[in-house]
């Protein structure tokens, strides 16, 4: 993919940011807004039953070494310790060799922007969707719209009936894929970090317990989604 066209598909201020912080460290400087979305589960469930076809395998990965692998394709560089009992879910071709296209991460009960210094704690029926990639010669393909309904399918057989999203508002393409299964818009979080102190601050339907940390990952502001 161009240079020029990476940046028509991600805006200018995601290309912005991402090549600011490839270079200035998290330690040092951070500063994000973000959208809290809750999904519509029901949707996306009867989305993958209209969109199941022999074209692509969608499965949840449980295997050790395949959820390692999965990781690293979808440059999921969080730490493991910060998204403990996650669900893992693979997109590939069927009846292809090539492994994965396409992959999504959801946590549960607990997960740490330890970049940021906040923590969110979620209720039993809450997951949140924190990575996604799509391999980028198969984009346009429909392959993230079909491996997110299966997991609106799969977290609905889990049990779970609540799927949190947290999206910048600038970046053009999560929104837009999104807001097609989006049920309702319920806050927004910004965060300001300079050096050992992370700034929190929250609208709508999330509560914190404080503003200010000096210890991002070991003491995090802690936010609940109501």
């Amino acid at each position: 993919m161009s240079f020029v066209r990476k940046i028509r598909d991600r805006g200018v201020i995601l290309s912005a940011e991402i090549l600011f912080n490839r270079f200035v460290p998290a330690w040092l400087f951070r500063f994000s807004v973000g959208d809290l979305f809750e999904l519509d589960l029901p949707q996306m469930r009867d989305s993958w039953n209209a969109l199941k076809s022999d074209d692509f395998d969608v499965s949840s990965v449980t295997d050790p070494q395949e959820r390692s692998e999965l990781r690293k394709f979808t440059w999921n560089s969080v730490p493991l310790e910060t998204t403990e009992n996650d669900f893992g879910y693979a997109v590939s071709k069927s009846g292809e060799n090539d492994p994965v296209i396409g992959g999504v991460w959801a946590a549960r009960e607990s997960f740490i922007e330890s970049d940021l210094g906040f923590k969110i704690e979620f209720q039993d029926n809450q997951a949140w969707l924190y990575c996604a990639y799509v391999d980028a010669n198969t984009r346009g393909l429909g392959v993230y719209k079909r491996v997110l309904s299966f997991v609106g399918h799969d977290l609905t057989e889990r049990g779970f009936y609540r799927l949190l999203v947290i999206i910048q508002p600038w970046n053009k393409a999560s929104m837009h894929i999104h807001q097609k299964f989006a049920q309702k818009k319920l806050g927004r979080v910004a965060v300001l970090r300079l050096g050992r102190m992370s700034f929190v601050f929250c609208t709508g339907a999330i509560s914190k317990n404080g503003t200010l940390t000096t210890k991002p990952f070991s003491d995090p502001i802690l936010l609940r989604i109501e």
